[in-house]
């Protein structure tokens, strides 16, 4: 019963793949026949000679397309299109002989030369199956066509993916490169805490905590939004506070209206914590850094300003950055496909500045989270 039900469908089909065939080669029997018929002949006697002839083209079609179709899996297409040549005569003469054993079936008289019969039949027919034969190569070459464009569709998706992941393997290696500097560098300021001030470093754990959650919370997104990166920072930097015992002052500026545009996540710790580990920290009285935000056109520009000693007269990027400028900067290539949004240098006070001037990004669905932002750390 399964059986039957399933070839219904298919037998379906074929009866009406039958019946467009039979309406289109009888509508070209007609317009030949209208052809003749202008011509001088009866309309019967045009209709007469007209349908045989395309009735048994229309049953020699499918042989035909058979066979081409075997031909395209087998021979190349020199070969393909030179095999054409014998089989088109012989499809030609059974076509004629075809209309010729019909004759006395629809009570037309045997032809009184046979040869003759075939002549003028021979060349206007092999003609037909040239037409025949050029629509099956046709057809099967824009097929051939159609699944090179789906191919190459789908190979084009399958490497555009894989790019992806790459990108976010390659995003992910740097992140994690990044993460364990500030990690480690907040469990011996607590260490530091426990013996001598337990209160602070109970405090200092559960804003380390705070920043490990955020972490794990960020691992996945290459993009967050500026709120929840100043967010981020703040929570850091309670941290550095406590362990540099007010040394360094820390001021952090961001427009409201700018909270919730998108930027590359762990972006601001790594070059803070460069600029308070390289720039101030090693003068005996501190120094201050400080973080702005600010819109200027399409293009949103973060700055990273300090007051310590500054850059080497010969410092270069390429030769002398550390592992945090560099992987920032590898980031921000693999995010927006441009080597130039980082710009290292120094300020009027002598300290580094730090530039990145980032494409603005449509802000998320929801709301970004309400920003904790110290104005002076």
């Amino acid at each position: 019963m399964a059986i039957e039900t399933a070839s219904r469908p298919r037998i379906a089909r074929w009866i009406k793949l039958g019946a467009l065939a039979f309406l289109l080669w009888t509508a070209l029997a007609v317009v030949f026949a209208t052809q003749l018929y202008f011509a001088g002949l009866p309309w019967s006697q045009a209709l007469q000679w007209s349908i045989p002839r395309w009735y048994a083209w229309g049953l020699l079609t499918p042989f035909v397309f058979w066979i081409d179709k075997r031909l395209h899996g087998m021979q190349s297409p020199v070969a393909r299109f030179a095999l054409h040549v014998p089989l088109g005569v012989a499809f030609t003469l059974l076509s004629i002989v075809l209309r010729l054993v019909a004759r006395p079936l629809r009570g037309a008289p045997w032809p009184p030369d046979i040869g003759e019969f075939f002549l003028d039949r021979f060349y206007s027919d092999l003609l037909i199956y040239a037409v025949i034969a050029g629509v099956s190569m046709s057809r099967d070459y824009a097929a051939q066509v159609r699944q090179r464009e789906r191919q190459a569709a789908e190979l084009a998706l399958q490497t555009a993916d894989l790019e992806r992941r790459l990108v976010e393997s390659r995003l992910q290696s740097l992140r994690a490169q990044l993460q364990p500097h500030f990690l480690f560098n907040a469990l011996n300021t607590i260490s530091a805490f426990t013996e001598t001030d337990p209160q602070t470093a109970r405090r200092l754990m559960g804003q380390l905590g705070d920043l490990l959650r955020a972490s794990l919370t960020h691992a996945n997104r290459p993009l967050v939004t500026l709120g929840e990166e100043l967010t981020f920072l703040d929570d850091y930097l309670a941290i550095e506070s406590a362990r540099f015992e007010g040394r360094i002052a820390v001021s952090v500026k961001a427009d409201d209206d700018l909270l919730k545009v998108m930027v590359p996540s762990f972006l601001f710790q790594p070059l803070v914590e460069n600029a308070i580990r390289h720039g101030v920290a090693p003068r005996v009285s501190g120094g201050r850094v400080d973080v702005t935000a600010a819109r200027h056109g399409a293009v949103l520009t973060l700055r990273i300003r300090d007051d310590g000693g500054g850059l080497p007269a010969d410092w270069q990027f390429e030769r002398d950055a550390g592992v945090g400028l560099r992987n920032v900067a590898s980031r921000l290539e693999h995010l927006y496909g441009r080597a130039d949004l980082l710009r290292v240098g120094t300020n009027g006070t002598g300290g580094v500045d730090v530039q990145i001037d980032l494409p603005l990004r449509p802000p998320p669905a929801s709301s970004a989270p309400k920003v904790r932002v110290s104005a002076e750390t």
